[in-house]
């Protein structure tokens, strides 16, 4: 399978049209983040808590906002996500970190500490009719289980240009930008959990069992 936005099997989908596909009936295309890249097993198992976003996130529609005119988000009339931005964040976060960061019914036994992540922006924004970039806004913090202590916290905010501007080009614009925040958050918990070079590292302790 090539890299870029997925396509999908048409028996899952059949009605739909997807990526390169001929126009169906219903033409509504329908998009899916590729499998992100694995970046590195984090040392320590964590729990990787629901990720929390505003209303406007919590639902499937691929949305743009025009920053030249009104600047409101508005939803593409003919294309949307496969599933909320929140669940494919999280299962790009979990591929970019190998197995040790947790769903929550495995969290009692393996893991004392936990990710909390705040989905801040998903969105293709427009600078002029023809200009558009993805934007991608999250806040997270490492949070020891047992007390409910914040152990560290950061946040990023990626914008990375679309190839075309429309709905296909947010879509893949989108898809670098939250492989590329996987990563980085993958890297922000692996230097947190790093062992120091002289006596201890007191998050690692925290979150070792």
């Amino acid at each position: 399978m090539r890299r870029g936005v997925r396509r999908l099997p048409g028996f899952i989908l059949s009605g739909f049209i997807l990526l390169g596909c001929a126009p169906a009936p219903r033409d509504i295309a329908v998009f899916a983040l590729a499998p992100a890249q694995y970046a590195q097993n984090l040392s320590v198992p964590l729990l990787l808590a629901p990720i929390g976003t505003a209303p406007v996130y919590m639902s499937k529609d691929l949305l743009y906002r025009l920053s030249y005119a009104d600047n409101q988000l508005h939803p593409y009339g003919n294309s949307r996500w496969i599933a909320l931005p929140t669940a494919m964040f999280a299962s790009a976060l979990r591929q970019a970190a190998g197995g040790n960061l947790l769903a929550l019914d495995q969290s009692r036994q393996l893991a004392r500490c936990a990710l909390h992540i705040e989905l801040i922006s998903f969105e293709q924004v427009f600078t002029d009719a023809k200009s558009s970039h993805a934007e991608l806004g999250l806040h997270f913090s490492l949070m020891q289980l047992r007390n409910q202590r914040e152990l560290g916290s950061s946040q990023l905010r990626l914008e990375i240009p679309a190839q075309t501007a429309d709905a296909r080009g947010g879509a893949m614009a989108l898809e670098k930008a939250s492989h590329q925040a996987a990563n980085q958050i993958v890297e922000w918990m692996d230097r947190s959990l790093a062992p120091a070079a002289s006596g201890a590292n007191p998050v690692r302790v925290a979150c070792e069992r």
